[in-house]
């Protein structure tokens, strides 16, 4: 008689845990195609869509797949971003916790990110973006004080969410970048593969407690050049209010990869590599830290700034210092000021002067001391000068 309880109570279990497999599979993704995506899009001007939800429960995971977010009216490309699955291993005592939710995996697998700058200048992001703001300038909406399982930052705001932490992340994607406004367009391809370590949505914002480490290529044409980027993240209470530290390096590359951007400063082919420091505290770039050290190499210029150049060599070599400054939502890297900035200075034009009188040096013993006499006897305030005002006509005072 006991054997025949447990029984019926064993096979009463798995259907109540069948049934409610079954609601969750159909019922979430219904759900959430009625109340949730409709509250993304109020909210962050965002048209999402979700193909379906699958849950395990009994392994504790939660499974979402083809997700995408429409690009604004007046773009090309329909979707800004699409993911072919998010998925979440909670893990059985985590679904039993109340107040908090610890994952110990995520992974988020072919998300391609499209970002476009059409050719009235505006940028398919900036809606999203905005509408982000505009909700914390508003505030949150009141709500009931409740438990927290972790520390909170002095004066916090209240959130709607519960306190998350992600053990682990693997996100592997692809970033392309459109711009109108250079070129025809000006196309440019990544792709990432993400590492991310305890990340989480509560705690002190100095605190840089998450661990990156991202790895990808630079797609140009049938060619790939590597790059990486290591560092610390703290708590992402605000996604636009994120502290960081970011060290980084790219492989040597073709200019030609930058057609358009690099026309817009005169110069038609070379290579280029370059090292990263990014510091980041409350969603403010440090200008003073963080920068971009790029090295130029076998640098040849278009045919129309090299007229101007007048027959002056540029070194084979040599560094620009790109400083990064402003916001996460609107940062401020100009790359033509830096390199007009290097080639101004008094090292680089003193070198290129080196280089000229190098290339014109007279065979002729006499004359090369006649001309080293002619050389000494130039103000060197007046050659600065000089370069300085044909590289200003090179470069043209464009703003990229």
């Amino acid at each position: 008689m006991t054997r025949k309880i447990v029984l019926i109570a064993v096979v009463l279990g798995i259907i109540l845990i069948a049934g409610i497999q079954i609601f969750l599979a159909y019922g979430l993704t219904d759900s959430m195609r009625k109340l949730v995506l409709p509250a993304l899009k109020t909210r962050y001007q965002a048209d999402v869509s979700v193909n379906r939800v699958s849950v395990n429960l009994l392994g504790g995971s939660l499974n979402v797949h083809g997700i995408k977010v429409a690009n604004p009216p007046g773009f090309e490309v329909p979707d800004m971003l699409s993911i072919g699955r998010c998925g979440l291993k909670v893990g059985l005592p985590a679904l039993f916790k109340a107040g908090s939710a610890d994952i110990q995996r995520a992974v988020v697998k072919d998300v391609v990110l499209t970002v476009i700058r059409n050719k009235e200048g505006a940028l398919s992001l900036e809606p999203m973006l905005n509408a982000m703001q505009g909700q914390k300038s508003a505030g949150p909406a009141t709500a009931e004080p409740g438990p927290s399982a972790g520390p909170q930052e002095s004066g916090a705001k209240k959130r709607d969410l519960p306190n998350i932490i992600v053990k682990r992340m693997d996100v592997n994607s692809t970033f392309n970048y459109l711009d109108w406004q250079i070129g025809q367009p000006f196309k440019l391809g990544f792709e990432m593969n993400l590492e991310l370590s305890n990340i989480a949505n509560y705690g002190f914002d100095d605190s840089l407690s998450g661990v990156i480490t991202l790895r990808g290529n630079v797609l140009e044409n049938d060619k790939k050049t590597a790059f990486d980027l290591n560092g610390r993240i703290s708590p992402i209470t605000d996604p636009l209010l994120v502290s960081f530290d970011l060290d980084g390096s790219m492989q040597t590359m073709s200019l030609k990869t930058f057609k358009g951007l690099i026309e817009n400063i005169g110069l038609q082919d070379g290579n280029v590599s370059g090292t990263l420091t990014l510091v980041c505290r409350k969603g403010q770039f440090d200008g003073d830290k963080s920068v971009f050290r790029l090295k130029f190499s076998d640098v040849v210029l278009t045919p129309e700034k090299a007229e101007k150049m007048r027959g002056i060599p540029l070194p084979q070599s040599f560094n620009v210092l790109v400083p990064v400054r402003g916001s996460l939502a609107n940062p401020q890297i100009n790359v033509t000021e830096a390199f007009l900035k290097t080639l101004t200075s008094e090292d680089m034009v003193n070198s290129i002067i080196k280089g000229l009188v190098d290339q014109r040096k007279p065979k002729d013993d006499d004359a090369l001391k006649e001309g080293q006499k002619a050389a000494e006897a130039r103000d060197p305030s007046k050659k600065l000068s000089d370069v300085k005002g044909i590289f200003g006509d090179l470069l043209g005072g464009k703003d990229k």
